[in-house]
């Protein structure tokens, strides 16, 4: 294919083949769409694929004509027979951290989109030049082997499969196939602010394709070591591994591999980033009590360790509401209750535990940071030890233990396609 040719439709459905097997007609197959000429570019093949196809546009609200901007593209999805729902952010204010912030929003808000919609996969257009640019931000970020592998192709997340099937594909490819269809895109001007990294890095490969492609060599290579290792630390997680759903690790007497731990205590804590390296590796080495990224390592019965949240950095109570997510790693599946009910810790057992009741074989500590129902200043209901609340409302209430991120990604890496590896196009 030459570097200016569009995609084809046949490329596209052996790639969607590929990364199968797909649902049936009837469910959609979702596609987050930007405006811009890469989801522009994934919305045109997408829709030639299948049948069964929805647009998701996300307005942040941080740029005076955005709004304007989703509108125009929802109906430009609209005139190429695809539907479109807008879903518009509230809350995302400037300040620190400003883009990790919307990100993660974007993605709580299309991910809630495909629930709605009943859809299982969600397609997003990052392409051959945005792998180069990650590989070389995480190479200037002295990124561990790991982030190497930079993006997946694709990654099963709580109830949504995200999937990148653009990655081998270059942005030259994607202009072709958007103007091919005669469609019209938006220039976001903030991909061009070299106060972003990503810009930076962008810029920064312009001057050579050739380093490009170097780098999405790399990435491959990367991917399939790490792809390598996330089988075999599955396979170590299901022999000595014991997860409890009330958030809580059991290890055997030596923990984990610093590299394993590491990744637990993430989860655990309901972080997005790993704890320092440095302090895993001394506790992988010689495992004791110890507090860390919001976890406590805790001696149990035979040398076992449980690895558990730390009371001290629990969230604060919050308002019951159905989806609710506290302490960013339990979702409230309930009917919609009266006022006055909240979301929080359990608190001290003795308060709650039901009188006559046989002790439980797990520690208090770990009790009092259960997800637990309060109603006018008492624990009501803790369904993770079987207490439920009396009243109608809130009696099949039940906490899902979903954190932000798994332990093992479950992801699929060497993500570019077969002698794409160096081609931008």
């Amino acid at each position: 294919m030459q570097p200016s040719e569009p995609v084809s439709p046949a490329r596209f459905a052996a790639r969607m083949a590929a990364l199968g097997p797909w649902p049936g007609p009837g469910t959609p197959v979702c596609v987050a769409v930007s405006g811009g000429a890469d989801s522009m570019a994934l919305a045109i093949l997408a829709r030639g694929w299948r049948q069964d196809v929805a647009g998701l546009v996300v307005d942040h609200g941080l740029r005076a004509e955005s709004r304007q901007e989703a509108d125009q593209t929802v109906a430009r999805l609209t005139r190429l027979g695809i539907p479109a729902r807008l879903l518009v952010l509230e809350g995302l204010a400037r300040g620190p951290r400003m883009a990790e912030r919307a990100r993660r929003m974007r993605y709580q808000a299309l991910f809630a989109a495909c629930r709605d919609l009943g859809a299982l996969d969600l397609l997003v257009a990052h392409h051959a030049g945005d792998q180069a640019e990650t590989v070389l931000m995480r190479q200037q970020a002295a990124s561990g082997d790991d982030g190497l592998a930079a993006m997946a192709v694709a990654t099963d997340m709580a109830d949504v499969r995200l999937v990148r099937p653009l990655l081998g594909v270059g942005k030259a490819a994607l202009y072709a196939t958007v103007r091919a269809a005669g469609a019209q895109w938006v220039e976001d001007p903030s991909n061009a602010d070299l106060r972003t990294a990503r810009a930076r890095a962008r810029q920064a490969l312009a001057t050579d394709s050739s380093v490009a492609g170097t780098l999405l060599a790399d990435a491959l290579r990367a991917g399939r070591a790490r792809h390598a290792r996330d089988t075999h630390d599955a396979r170590w997680l299901a022999a000595h591994a014991r997860f409890h759903p009330g958030g809580w690790v059991v290890l055997p007497p030596d923990l984990a591999p610093a590299r394993l731990l590491s990744a637990l205590i993430r989860v655990v804590g309901g972080r997005d980033y790993a704890p320092a390296r440095e302090a895993v590796a001394a506790l992988a080495a010689r495992p004791r009590a110890a507090t860390l990224a919001g976890v406590a390592l805790i001696p149990w019965h035979d040398g076992q360790w449980l690895v558990a949240r730390e009371e001290a950095g629990l969230a604060p109570s919050m308002a019951a509401t159905a989806g609710a997510i506290w302490d960013r790693r339990f979702i409230l599946h309930a009917s919609p209750l009266p006022p006055g009910w909240r979301v929080g810790a359990a608190g001290p057992v003795a308060a709650w535990w039901p009188h006559g009741r046989r002790r439980s074989c797990w520690p208090a500590r770990l009790l009092r940071t259960l997800p637990a129902l309060w109603h006018d200043g008492q624990v009501k209901a803790v369904p993770h030890m079987g207490l439920r609340a009396h009243e109608q409302a809130a009696a099949h209430a039940v906490f899902m233990n979903q954190p932000p991120h798994p332990v093992i990604d479950c992801a699929v890496f060497g993500s570019t396609e077969r002698g794409e590896a160096g081609r931008l196009a």
